[in-house]
């Protein structure tokens, strides 16, 4: 597959949590987002008694042959990575709900999907988002916030979601208190994706927030869990949410699965 032309990054991309992982994971994200096959044409490649049909947004390589691709220069020496290093990114990727292995094969590499690939190299689904020129998004944020600090949009489940969170994040006293913002977010997340996922929203949230609980990066730091980072854009209610539910689905067929890398996070 040729890698001439161009893919779709989102600007959104240095908020989220992906950029603020080790440089090698987006390095390697975004090797893998140029590498995935962005054509609806199907390509079949057989050894032995092996075949592997790779779709669109899927890839196909061998882990040698991405420490080969991905090597870089660095204090006057090349540095690449080992096959095991690879493994493991990977791993944190598929965990992170980015991307799906789909399988390993040691005659032909390893297979996998980027998730969620066709929305994000499609430009309707930036239109979706209502992007604008960076005054308009400067303008459309600040009256976004704005709504959210003076609560227009008051949700009686803010309440229920902020018990949820509080038991799972916050068991011991003191505990934070429900602020007005805190609840626009949560009325937010409620609003956009937990009522709409056809599961119970509180069911839902408490997936979620088991996704946060396994993210070292947001453990790590206590403003991290809070909702108005948490949840602070629409992309980042979409991405936890996705997250949880990719997890949700997959937890009975693998001990270990896989979040999204959104438009932005």
């Amino acid at each position: 597959m040729s890698t001439s032309g161009f893919i779709l990054l989102s600007r959104d991309l240095l908020d989220n949590d992906l950029w603020r992982m080790n440089s090698d994971l987006v390095r390697l994200f975004v090797y893998l987002l140029i590498r995935a096959n962005y054509g609806n044409k199907e390509y079949t490649y057989s050894r032995g008694s092996v075949e592997i049909t790779v779709r669109k947004g899927e890839f196909l390589r061998s882990l040698r042959k991405i420490s080969e691709d991905c090597a870089y220069t660095g204090n006057n020496k090349l540095i690449s990575w080992s096959t095991s290093r690879i493994a493991g990114m990977l791993k944190t990727l598929e965990d992170d709900g980015r991307i799906e292995i789909v399988s390993n094969s040691s005659s032909l590499g390893t297979h996998l999907r980027i998730v969620n690939y066709k929305e994000y190299q499609d430009f309707s689904s930036y239109k979706k988002k209502e992007l604008r020129t960076d005054p308009e998004q400067i303008q459309h944020k600040s009256k976004a916030v704005k709504a959210i600090k003076t609560n227009k949009t008051n949700n009686p489940h803010a309440n229920a979601l902020w018990d949820v969170w509080l038991e799972v994040l916050s068991p011991q006293p003191p505990h934070p208190r429900l602020t007005e913002k805190r609840k626009g977010v949560l009325t937010a997340l409620y609003d956009e994706q937990l009522n709409k996922n056809g599961t119970d929203p509180l069911v839902l949230f408490r997936a979620v927030l088991k996704q946060v609980k396994a993210s070292p990066h947001h453990m790590a730091t206590r403003a991290y869990q809070l909702p108005e980072s948490l949840f602070r854009s629409e992309e980042r209610r979409e991405s936890w949410t996705h997250r949880a539910l990719v997890k949700t689905k997959a937890t009975p067929h693998t001990p270990t699965v896989s979040r999204n890398w959104s438009v932005e996070q």
